[in-house]
């Protein structure tokens, strides 16, 4: 076969119509093509049970602010932190120390505050890092798997020029790994940016309102 004859077979091969067969695909790499399936579901687990743990109604509902806004303008402190452990959540966890704290004078309670807004907001940006690990772990994954079905395919070509379309079937084989870690790692790259908005936001809104509330907390008459 001379250098013609080979041009215009590579010719012929690119511009024929190419199906995809998903089946040859997967069991050319059924290790890495499952863990990035994982990896795919447990982003979105991830980002569904945050949306749904983490909503400002809950977080900082008006009821609760309105409450204790009245408890600690009757200088009902005791009352007040009692609602606050009751409530559970981030603005009532905060509130709470600083309640626990206001005997120790202003400046404890606002480190107090600080230290429980970072314990209380962990479990999120622990979910947060799942998410980013996801994004920079699955292209890796699916270029591991490009290169290890890549050296396969030059493998078994065995520098024969007859096998040419085996190596191309062979190399387009190895890319679906990388093409499938790119598809994982922007879903969960969408997935960490509009969650972290999310948190950020309303611990924005948390802290404002945990700060709005410390003056009546430092009410020491």
């Amino acid at each position: 076969m001379n250098a013609i004859s080979l041009i215009q077979k590579a010719a012929i091969f690119a511009n024929a119509p190419q199906t995809v067969d998903l089946k040859k695909v997967f069991e050319a790499a059924p290790i890495i093509y499952t863990v990035l399936a994982l990896m795919s579901i447990a982003s979105m687990a991830i980002w569904l049970y945050s949306l749904a743990t983490f909503r400002m109604q809950d977080l900082a509902p008006e009821a609760f602010i309105s409450q204790v806004k009245d408890l600690l303008g009757a200088k009902e402190f005791d009352q007040a932190h009692a609602a606050c452990r009751k409530q559970g959540k981030v603005l009532g966890s905060i509130v709470a120390a600083g309640l626990s704290h206001r005997s120790l004078g202003a400046q404890a309670m606002m480190e107090a505050m600080k230290s429980e807004g970072k314990r209380a907001s962990t479990s999120c940006w622990q979910r947060l890092s799942l998410l980013n690990d996801i994004v920079m772990i699955a292209p890796m994954l699916g270029l591991l798997g490009t290169v290890i079905g890549m050296f396969y395919a030059f493998y078994d070509v065995n520098r024969s020029i007859e096998s040419i379309n085996s190596l191309f079937d062979g190399l387009g084989v190895a890319v679906g790994t990388t093409v499938a870690g790119l598809i994982v790692a922007i879903i969960a790259m969408v997935f960490y940016t509009t969650l972290k908005y999310r948190v950020v936001r309303a611990l924005s809104v948390v802290e404002n309102e945990a700060l709005a509330l410390c003056p009546l907390m430092n009410n020491q008459g």
